[in-house]
């Protein structure tokens, strides 16, 4: 690893070029990009943009980094846009925009296979973080649940239809004026520098959320974490939303203006979103400590309900290139770095137990958020891309990440496309269903058919059928069973910076075959998968490295190479690699054995191993265990937290039926 400054390059017009002294055969990286994974051939932007839908070439997440497999990388330091063109073969070039003085950042050079590199860059911008286990639970989340009765109701459907969860996320909760107030409370009007506490805030059995305390109480109850839906604006003009508070919220805003805590123009007037969404709304400066203390003292009475963390949407709204921020920088660098000062305050404010979950940032990201890929309607086009974004973000050193299954708008998904999609996500760190409300018209009610849920019982449902019902709760369940291996590429990932999402060249840099290959992925060294990425076909291609290979589902060994593959509607085709070991959480040693949700211990703590090898298994219950085995036996040595486990041997053992 080296720096060099772009200054004591060969200077072009727009920016400065390198002439590389070897080809590059793929080039990987800059934060999540759904068009491509290997983007050699194509002109890359590395800025953050909000694109909802079909997001192409745009990016929410968005890093000025690469990687080949051809032992170099670059990591260009900045929050400028940079522009990288890897159109001509054997030359990179990149540029910057003009006046933005990004010749003055430092690049760095990366030498190393691509794991070594992702090292490297990780080792400047920051190592993923280990989040609480809970994390790696599915999620349950709606834009649709506008009361407490709606919330409940779907804690109750969810445990009456027994599909375990552990975090579940409610967007509409304020009143979308002040945005931190919840809808339908009474508050004693405060001044524009005064805070409410919750002691303070009178729940009327008229109102939307009567006990907003008590709700927070039953989830955790259930071992439910709970996260509310923010956004980083001052609603002004249509932006109030509803007649609630909006006395509260002028006072506010007059504050806000008065004492400079907003994002300025030029001019130092306040600067207002001029388009997209939110528009006319300003934007709160959090380079400024005193509106990251004023902001977040409105908050303050979610944290003493026991709120679990926020889902920071937004971030994105920088789109004037000549506002000023209290540091000094202006929407050049903002635009960029808008998103990760936002996200960044929100996981200072809830803390080391707490999560912010965000689909906007940058290269720090990865350090203090859970991500997901935004907004996709149920589409198979729309499946292929975001599973592209989760190669490009592994590839970026994003550590936890998922997808709204099926996308979340638009036309209820067909049977297929949520049941592959369910699927996929059983292997991702983030399993999360999503859905927009009916207001907002991204759907089509034909029928008799009134509501956009899509939760595993509505689409069933929606479909009358109760056997999709059965397949996708066992889903649920292979997903539970992963954690403890989860949990521990987590880990991984938090000390090496390899994402437990891997696309095949990480694990397989010399293998020319895997360069293109964007419709399969590694979870951490151990299992390949194989997304089902089309409707009515019960083929596939796939490609299995030079390796030794196992079914996952049978056992039996697969031959490396090119070869087609016939799949059920069970599950989708998974290998598991030679000489290694996944820990599982088992009942009567079968996958798809419903463990319940809780993770605080292991019905049957297992390992998995096949042929011979070793493996240091670790958790967050104080399990240290060193296993040592052969195709015949094992040995292992334990620490003082003495929990029982198996082991299993996929030739040997048979154990793995569905």
């Amino acid at each position: 690893m080296k720096k060099i400054n772009a200054k004591h390059i060969l200077r072009t017009e727009e920016g400065f070029r390198l002439t590389l002294e070897r080809e590059y055969r793929a080039v990987y990286g800059f934060g999540e990009k759904f068009d491509h994974v290997n983007q050699k051939g194509c002109f890359v932007r590395a800025c953050v943009r909000e694109k909802c839908f079909y997001q192409g070439e745009y990016a929410y997440l968005s890093m000025p980094f690469f990687l080949t497999p051809d032992g170099f990388g670059i990591y260009v330091d900045t929050y400028v846009e940079v522009d990288f063109d890897f159109t001509k073969e054997g030359e990179l070039t990149i540029s910057f925009p003009a006046g933005s003085n990004g010749e003055q950042a430092d690049v760095w050079y990366f030498d190393g296979t691509p794991k070594e590199i992702l090292r490297q860059f990780r080792n400047l911008a920051g190592f993923p973080r280990v989040f609480p286990k809970w994390v790696l639970g599915a999620w349950m989340s709606a834009n649709r649940w506008h009361t407490q009765a709606e919330v409940e109701e779907q804690r109750l459907l969810a445990k009456r239809h027994n599909f375990p969860h552990n975090v579940l996320v409610i967007e509409p909760w304020s009143d979308l004026t002040t945005h931190y107030l919840w809808n339908g409370s009474v508050v004693p009007p405060k001044e524009g520098n005064e805070a409410a506490s919750y002691s303070e805030m009178r729940f009327p059995k008229s109102s939307p959320w009567p006990d907003p305390k008590g709700l927070v109480d039953a989830l955790h109850a259930d071992g439910l974490h709970v996260l509310l839906w923010v956004i980083p604006i001052y609603a002004q003009g249509e932006n109030l939303e509803t007649k609630c508070n909006v006395e509260q919220c002028l006072r506010d805003n007059e504050y806000v203006k008065a004492y400079g805590e907003c994002v300025s123009n030029a001019d130092g007037t306040p600067y207002e979103i001029p388009h997209t969404w939110c528009i006319g709304s300003m934007v709160p400066d959090f380079t400024k400590e005193t509106t990251r203390k004023h902001w977040f003292a409105h908050f303050n009475h979610l944290k003493e309900i026991g709120v679990d963390g926020f889902k920071t949407d937004g971030g994105e709204f920088i789109h004037d290139r000549t506002v000023k921020f209290s540091d000094g920088t202006t929407g050049i660098e903002g635009q960029n770095a808008y998103s990760e000062q936002y996200t960044r305050a929100f996981a200072d404010f809830i803390g080391p137990e707490g999560v912010v979950f965000s689909r906007a940032g940058g290269q720090h990201s990865p350090t203090f958020t859970v991500v997901w890929a935004g907004d996709q309607e149920s589409t198979w086009s729309e499946f292929r891309s975001v599973l592209k974004a989760g190669l490009s973000a592994g590839l970026s050193g994003i550590g936890c990440w998922g997808f709204d299954i099926a996308g979340f708008s638009g036309y209820l998904p067909t049977r297929e496309l949520y049941l592959r999609a369910v699927q996929t996500a059983a292997f991702a760190p983030v399993m999360q269903w999503h859905s927009d409300p009916v207001s907002n018209k991204r759907c089509d009610f034909s029928g008799a058919w009134k509501t956009n849920d899509r939760s595993p019982w509505n689409i069933a449902a929606f479909h009358k059928d109760e056997k999709l019902l059965e397949l996708l709760r066992k889903q649920f369940f292979l997903h539970y069973n992963l954690i403890p291996y989860q949990y521990a590429l987590m880990l991984e990932s938090g000390r090496t910076g390899a994402p437990p999402l891997r696309h095949l060249a990480l694990e397989f840099p010399d293998d020319v075959s895997v360069y293109s290959i964007e419709d399969e992925f590694m979870l951490g060294d151990a299992l390949l998968i194989a997304p089902v990425l089309d409707d009515y076909t019960k083929t596939r291609r796939v490609y299995l490295p030079r390796d030794t290979w196992y079914d996952l589902f049978t056992g039996e060994p697969v031959k490396a190479g090119r070869l087609e593959v016939t799949y059920g509607e069970e599950h989708l085709p998974v290998f598991m690699r030679g000489n290694s070991c996944i820990p599982l959480n088992l009942a009567g040693g079968k996958l798809f054995s419903d463990v319940g949700n809780k993770l605080d211990g292991y019905t049957e703590l297992t390992f998995l191993v096949s042929g011979s090898g070793s493996y240091h298994f670790e958790d967050d219950l104080g399990n240290s265990i060193v296993l040592r085995w052969t195709e015949t036996n094992h040995y292992t040595t334990r620490n003082k937290a003495e929990t029982p486990f198996r082991v299993l041997h996929i030739e040997r053992d048979k154990l793995f039926g569905v």
